[in-house]
């Protein structure tokens, strides 16, 4: 391989400047980019056992704790004790927290259309094929 470019620079680079963008966009809503992805599962899977949804995500339960807080002082989510296991919580999103699914998805896209920008149609297809392949590629080699 001849490339002058590391790969895990590039996209490291993407990441880094997603990462600033996303946190800019949601300083309005009072909610970070970490806690994102606690509301994407619930909006796809509500009511999960809180130990779960931090494990599915593979965050700690601290982290997952504060995210979780953060979202429920916020109105993203309402907590539950769980009727059999007093001990542990259920966690729902709220109907503002759907809502706020939708402005994500706005906010996704746009960013999406900025970074692709410039392309035709098929080096946007083929640009996500491979990535999405690389990822298959870094995952496979991660369960080795």
């Amino acid at each position: 391989m001849n490339n002058k470019e590391s790969i895990g620079r590039l996209a490291a680079n993407i990441y880094r400047y997603s990462q600033v963008h996303i946190n800019s966009e949601l300083k309005k809503y009072n909610i970070g980019i970490g806690q994102i992805y606690f509301l994407k599962k619930l909006s796809k899977k509500d009511g999960m056992n809180q130990e779960h949804l931090a494990e599915s995500l593979y965050f700690s339960k601290a982290t997952s704790t504060r995210a979780l807080k953060k979202l429920e002082s916020e109105g993203y989510v309402v907590r539950k004790k769980d009727n059999t296991d007093k001990r542990a919580y259920n966690v729902f999103i709220t109907a503002k927290g759907k809502k706020f699914i939708n402005i994500f998805r706005n906010i996704s896209a746009a960013w999406t259309d900025t970074l692709l920008s410039g392309f035709t149609e098929n080096e946007r297809e083929l640009f996500i094929d491979f990535l999405t392949r690389s990822i298959e590629n870094a995952s496979a080699k991660k369960e080795k």
